[in-house]
């Protein structure tokens, strides 16, 4: 049976790929942990991480700047993916300082990587979970999106307004706002009470009520009850900054 089950594994693996979590977890997880709120990692930054103490660099951080900074953000999934499975070939052979994807003062906190032993169908399927966490990071620590329609229907039945954030994938500006501000705590905690979120991808779908698209990140407010559209903006901003503004729309529409 022990050797039936074996071939069954082998045989899936062969057939649909090796699976990129678990050569994350074999490889890199006993130093880079998953997940820890930004806020809290600008903290210990800003510590020289005496406050908590990490082995290395989070995934969070490593799947967002590697969407940043490895490739070509313009083309698609499939071909940034592509060059950032040839830049971890090279990385992982040979880890030093210079090939780093993280700015001077993160590096200064860590040791020097050593090393990693990977096969190429390893590292390709470590490039795809890699890549493809920073989007899982977001629906598994963020707030819950809908589409444009059934955000409608709750607003209404809710008493909330709709914010539409207008994105595109290779907008440097959008990839900041997501690590940086959309899953932080004081955000999270007034989108739940006053909003419902849809997140469009402006290259492929079309803002409703004939609204312009502007640039990215965008953010467009709508009151269910017309709909109408009460404000449209476009920018970064900060924790305390993006907070603030939901609060004002809020206080705007009176509901």
């Amino acid at each position: 049976m022990k050797r039936l089950m074996l071939t069954v594994i082998v045989l899936g693996t062969m057939l649909f790929g090796m699976d990129g979590e678990a050569v994350f977890k074999a490889k890199c997880a006993s130093c880079h942990e998953a997940y820890i709120p930004q806020a809290k990692l600008n903290v210990n930054d800003e510590k020289n991480n005496t406050v908590l103490k990490l082995k290395a660099p989070t995934l969070t951080e490593l799947s967002f700047r590697l969407k940043d900074q490895v490739g070509d953000r313009t083309t698609d999934a499939e071909g940034q993916t592509f060059e950032i499975e040839d830049y971890l070939t090279a990385f992982l052979k040979d880890p030093t300082q210079h090939k780093s994807i993280l700015p001077k003062n993160v590096r200064a906190l860590f040791p020097p990587m050593k090393p990693v032993q990977a096969s190429e169908e390893e590292v390709e399927a470590l490039a795809d979970y890699m890549y493809g966490y920073a989007e899982k990071m977001m629906l598994t620590h963020g707030v819950k999106r809908y589409a444009y329609d059934e955000a409608l229907k709750i607003a209404k039945k809710e008493g909330k307004i709709v914010l539409i954030e207008g994105y595109l994938p290779y907008c440097r500006g959008c990839i900041w706002m997501d690590r940086n501000v959309m899953v932080e705590a004081p955000v999270k905690a007034v989108l739940k009470k006053n909003f419902v979120w849809v997140k469009m991808n402006l290259l492929i779908e079309k803002l409703p009520l004939g609204m312009k698209r502007l640039g990215t990140p965008s953010f467009y407010f709508i009151d269910p009850d017309g709909p109408q559209v009460i404000d449209m903006m476009e920018g970064t901003g900060t924790v305390q900054e993006f907070t603030e503004m939901l609060r004002d729309i809020k206080q705007r529409v009176h509901r």
